[in-house]
């Protein structure tokens, strides 16, 4: 990526970061940013059998785009970038479960929940996936991630005509039980592992 373009990013996501209620899980070491808020779409039931309905609250999950466009640069291969972006998630997948851990609204949150075009691969990861419904909301988000993709991309412009077909938007999520077994501080304290 072109370094004028990335620092003229920079400063448009510090605008955008003060203009919304997005929160850092970790500023510079974590791909997630996050917002506490009810959820508004149809039931989900995850791969652990639990539900998330129309008004539960939910910590909705966004990929840090400028964070993980950062971490790229330079990066040509497709495969190491899908990898980057893979083990990212991993490494801040438990400051994610610390955080919910660390909520006063814990007790009543469901679980996380995203969009994304960035699907493969994440249900091993504990996620569950499915569609989502092509309102304007979701029109717009696609032509946005569609501009991003093409941006951070190696080859961005052949990814976004295959879109349709190849990286359709989808919704992925998963339940505050499942988050915190798989990656909360006792699952970690048991495994041997330190925060």
């Amino acid at each position: 990526m072109n370094s004028s373009l990335l620092t003229l990013w920079g400063l448009w996501d510090d605008v955008y970061q003060r203009c919304t209620r997005l929160r850092y899980i970790e500023k510079g070491a974590n791909i997630f940013r996050v917002v506490l808020l009810r959820y508004r779409g149809e039931t989900l039931v995850t791969d652990d059998q639990q539900v998330i309905r129309n008004g539960d609250l939910i910590l909705k999950i966004h990929i840090h785009n400028y964070y993980f466009a950062t971490l790229c640069k330079g990066v040509k291969d497709e495969l190491r970038l899908a990898l980057l972006l893979r083990r990212h998630i991993m490494q801040s997948l438990p400051k994610l479960a610390s955080y919910l851990e660390s909520m006063a609204q814990k007790e009543e949150v469901k679980g996380i929940v995203g969009t994304t075009m960035l699907h493969k691969g994440v249900q091993p990861l504990g996620f569950s996936i499915s569609d989502v419904p092509m309102n304007w909301f979701f029109r717009y988000k696609r032509w946005y991630l569609r501009l991003l993709l093409r941006i951070i991309h190696p080859d961005g412009k052949r990814r976004v005509q295959t879109w349709d077909t190849e990286m359709p938007l989808k919704r992925v999520y998963m339940s505050k039980e499942m988050l915190l077994q798989r990656y909360g501080a006792s699952e970690h304290t048991t495994l041997g592992g330190s925060r």
